[in-house]
């Protein structure tokens, strides 16, 4: 999680330098690129892309695709903000194969679950010329922690799940995963700034790992994790703030393991 938070902050500090530049890329001076106001825009055949920065610059390109960094701006084509941050829960569990002790344990508990996603990157096309109808194509990280009721934790092995007691004294037990995250919306822009967006996820799981403070410590356990995940997201908001819902269509965990339980988070996302 550090390599990620430490990589989004020097791409923002790139993007937010107020350096003006215009370079030319052929004799005609058609094709540009501009640095402005923290904002890159180039230009190619007719078509304009902006990796924003700041605030949108009007163009008078007639592109209907458009490229933002960090998913920082709001506009009628791009409802990705750069930060969201919610809740995670686990529903349709099935944890039969075990005692009513280990089937709590692997619920978990969604006071303290949290979700943070971080749209890095975003295309946006839109679809008619009011820009009503629309996709967007994102790419970035989520990051879910899922905290354990209880002063314990779980290991896994020889395909079985166990209760590891901790001492009373600890804080915080949870398991932490880390995802590369790929939503594709499509978008309604209905009228005054409300919107409507549904689409579907693809997770790629990085890495995952147990872990519990004071003090903080990482366990050397590995669950069985299924490493691919698609899911359905759905988005309603209105300007700069949006509610989301996303629900994972496949097990979180690898069949092997004989339990099954979908991932599920609901929270808010904004623009700065």
């Amino acid at each position: 999680m550090k390599q990620i938070l430490t990589t989004l902050v020097l791409m923002v500090l790139c993007f937010s330098a107020s350096a003006q530049q215009k370079i030319a890329l052929d004799n005609s001076g058609q094709s540009t690129v501009t640095a402005e106001n923290g904002n890159l825009e180039v230009n190619v055949a007719g078509m304009s892309f902006s990796l924003a920065g700041g605030e949108n610059k009007t163009t008078k390109s007639n592109s209907k695709v458009k490229f933002d960094f960090a998913g920082v701006n709001a506009s009628t084509t791009n409802h990705l903000s750069l930060f969201e941050i919610g809740s995670n829960f686990v529903v349709n569990t099935d944890f039969s194969a075990y005692d009513a002790a280990m089937q709590q344990v692997l619920g978990f508990t969604n006071r303290k679950s949290v979700n943070v996603n971080l749209n890095l990157l975003t295309m946006n096309v839109a679809l008619n010329p009011k820009k009503t109808l629309g996709f967007t194509l994102g790419f970035g990280f989520a990051m879910e922690n899922y905290c354990f009721g209880d002063k314990v934790s779980l290991k896994y092995e020889q395909g079985s799940f166990q209760i590891v007691e901790l001492d009373p004294s600890i804080r915080k037990s949870k398991l932490s995963i880390d995802y590369i995250h790929i939503p594709l919306l499509f978008d309604w822009n209905i009228r005054n700034s409300f919107f409507i967006s549904a689409g579907a996820n693809l997770d790629i799981l990085m890495a995952s790992r147990l872990a519990y403070k004071k003090p903080k410590t990482k366990l050397e356990e590995r669950l069985p994790l299924n490493p691919v995940q698609i899911g359905v997201t759905a988005r309603v908001g209105w300007r700069r703030i949006y509610a989301y819902v996303n629900y994972s269509l496949l097990n979180m965990y690898k069949s092997s393991s004989q339990i099954s339980a979908n991932r599920m988070s609901a929270g808010v996302g904004f623009y700065f």
